[in-house]
């Protein structure tokens, strides 16, 4: 189930120390706020560290219409806005003979331009590295930077090489992380 109070997040942490394997939903915006999250709940950094294994983000995002999106080159501001992105993050997104789409709207597609979902992810793994940063209190923004080190990557940069794949719209991921 969701944990959603402190007494659900304990009975959580207690069912992960005595052997079982919990797996279970928390509102949070990124994979790493769940540790800021079941923090406000009480669950102590000892048994965030001791019992959290991984936590998984996921959005869905609308997929780009194949009846009716139009291809075309990716604009120079769209590319910047990539460049960027993957400057931020240390992610170097290839746009050589990659085309973009503009959601024009069918009726296989209801007018909208874009026709089923996908998700786009990010995924926390908990090294032995990050458990002390968590027992010694550190920010998520600290927990970040040490994890981008064993391969973490936002959800952003899940999302941007969507749009570079031609699967979404940086409009479509704008609408669902603000990017721009």
């Amino acid at each position: 189930g969701e944990i959603r109070d402190n007494e659900t997040a304990e009975i959580a942490m207690q069912s992960g120390q005595t052997g079982h394997y919990v797996l279970s939903t928390i509102h949070t915006i990124d994979s790493v706020e769940v540790i800021t999250r079941l923090r406000k709940f009480g669950v102590s950094n000892y048994d965030i560290a001791s019992t959290l294994a991984t936590s998984v983000s996921q959005r869905l995002v609308r997929k780009i219409c194949p009846h009716c999106g139009k291809e075309r080159e990716f604009n120079e501001e769209e590319k910047k806005i990539i460049k960027t992105i993957g400057e931020r993050y240390g992610t170097e997104f290839d746009l050589k003979g990659k085309t973009t789409f503009d959601a024009v709207g069918c009726i296989e597609c209801n007018q909208t331009g874009y026709l089923e979902r996908i998700g786009i992810f990010e995924q926390l793994i908990l090294t032995e590295e990050i458990k002390q940063m968590i027992v010694d209190n550190k920010s998520t923004l600290e927990i970040k930077k040490e994890a981008a080190n064993y391969g973490y990557r936002p959800l952003i940069v899940d999302g941007i090489q969507k749009v570079v794949d031609g699967i979404t719209t940086l409009q479509e991921l704008n609408n669902k992380l603000i990017i721009y």
